[in-house]
């Protein structure tokens, strides 16, 4: 599988409109989800967060982990930058990013948003071409529905609407034809699975791949 992610570990403080002299810290909202393709493979998640002491150091802690060099405030109290979202290996949950100002802890803030593996898989893994099977994934996101393009030699020869995303993670789950075309060929089959009506060999929002082996066997295919 492949996404557009940048990847972004680097914390940075930029000038902005002055803070309110005593103000509480606070974190603008995150996007309600991220998503993890691999352990290098992360969305980022964009801090935007103001009321700190000016000049002050800012612990910033990701999911439970402080990063090992705090944020400086910049001359308002403001901290602008990224970090990039925790790992998921499946699934999704709940995570949370707080900012502390290390010489005054009371002046904290946190934010919680959900992380989400990028993923599609086929339920049962082996069955006929022309038989129902689950289409299950977590991640898109970048639309209102999503959508398989079935390829074959590096030919697309489908493209049908598999659903609509389902919950802040663009959820999957929907029965379909492993193989919508009509007596498909034997040979090796690509089922790319993104947010785009149309194929696009580099969508411009993330895509997951699913190999799909189809053999000749006793009885038909």
């Amino acid at each position: 599988m492949r996404a557009t992610f940048a990847i972004l570990a680097v914390l940075t403080a930029l000038a902005a409109a002055p803070a309110t002299a005593g103000a509480a810290a606070q974190l603008f909202p995150l996007h309600a989800c991220y998503r993890s393709a691999g352990p290098d493979t992360r969305e980022t998640v964009g801090i935007v967060a103001d009321g700190f002491t000016p000049g002050a150091e800012v612990s910033v802690t990701v999911d439970g982990t402080t990063l090992t060099d705090p944020a400086i405030a910049d001359q308002n109290g403001k901290v602008l930058g990224a970090v990039l979202a925790p790992y998921q290996a499946r699934g999704a949950r709940p995570f949370s990013v707080t900012l502390t100002e290390n010489q005054l802890p009371e002046n904290s803030v946190t934010q919680r948003s959900m992380i989400a593996a990028l993923d599609v898989r086929l339920k049962p893994r082996s069955a006929r071409p022309s038989s129902r099977v689950r289409f299950l994934g977590r991640g898109f996101t970048d639309g209102t529905a999503i959508y398989g393009h079935y390829l074959r030699a590096g030919k697309v020869r489908r493209t049908v609407m598999l659903g609509t995303p389902q919950g802040p993670c663009g959820r999957l789950d929907v029965a379909r034809r492993q193989i919508p075309v009509r007596h498909p060929a034997t040979g090796h089959w690509t089922l790319q699975v993104d947010n785009q009506r149309a194929y696009s060999a580099h969508p411009s929002g993330v895509f997951v791949r699913v190999g799909i082996a189809v053999k000749r066997v006793a009885g038909g295919r």
